[in-house]
């Protein structure tokens, strides 16, 4: 139950937002829970020096609003930053926009991360889903990237939701990327944004060619999930 969302290809990196940025953990008895949220602490700096850098990376949202179905007791299983961090985003509205929502869900989810800390058990995670066996969760959206980029992927989801709802789906593209803009108009404008309408035909020999058209010459053949970077595996 455990891949990663990440993958590389020459210099630029491809991130799949979503429900695979969630890992798992089978337990003594074969259960499964949520054990983690990538990107861990050591790769959100490496990540951040990536695009701090200037390297192209490739961020494709087609999954970052789908929420993922946790049976009650595998969330009780949970460690408490883990359940701190999908409650928060929980509280997210559904289009990803909206800035009320969103910083009181920032709010919920510092809140959670500090009784984590503490040690508190923190009732707010009961109220996920206080009804039913199934907690349907989300992964905080973005939350690995500066708050100006992440600013721009909420943009381009409003503005592609307006582009999904008015084109027939014969006449959309496999993958429907966010429009450029002047670099001194945007934030961070090696990172690039997309979104997959036809999950099923973007194999990894297809994205490799999006993302050579995408970034040009600094790009190369897929080097598949586990990125290498600055010489080292970066397991992610």
């Amino acid at each position: 139950m455990n891949g990663t969302p990440m993958t590389r290809f020459g210099e630029a990196l491809v991130v799949f937002e979503g429900p695979g940025r969630i890992s798992w953990r089978a337990a003594e008895h074969g259960e499964w829970a949520p054990d983690g949220i990538w990107p861990e602490q050591t790769l959100r700096t490496l990540l951040a020096e990536h695009i701090d850098s200037g390297s192209p990376l490739l961020v494709v949202l087609d999954e970052a609003r789908d929420t993922v179905p946790v049976l009650r007791e595998e969330w009780d299983r949970a460690p408490y930053s883990v359940r701190a961090a999908l409650t928060g985003a929980h509280t997210l509205a559904r289009t990803g926009t909206d800035g009320a929502a969103e910083a009181a869900g920032t709010a919920r989810t510092r809140r959670g991360t500090e009784l984590a800390a503490s040690g508190t058990p923190c009732a707010e995670f009961g109220r996920c889903a206080e009804h039913g066996e199934i907690i349907e969760v989300r992964v905080p959206f973005l939350d690995w990237l500066p708050e100006p980029v992440r600013a721009r992927a909420a943009a381009f989801l409003a503005e592609s939701d307006e582009t999904l709802a008015r084109t027939p789906t014969a006449l959309l593209p496999p993958l429907l990327l966010e429009e450029p803009r002047p670099q001194h108009q945007q934030a961070a404008p090696q990172v690039r944004f997309a979104r997959r309408l036809l999950p099923g035909a973007l194999t990894p020999a297809r994205l490799s060619a999006a993302v050579r058209h995408i970034f040009g010459d600094r790009t190369a053949q897929y080097e598949g999930p586990t990125a290498r970077y600055s010489g080292a595996a970066v397991a992610c």
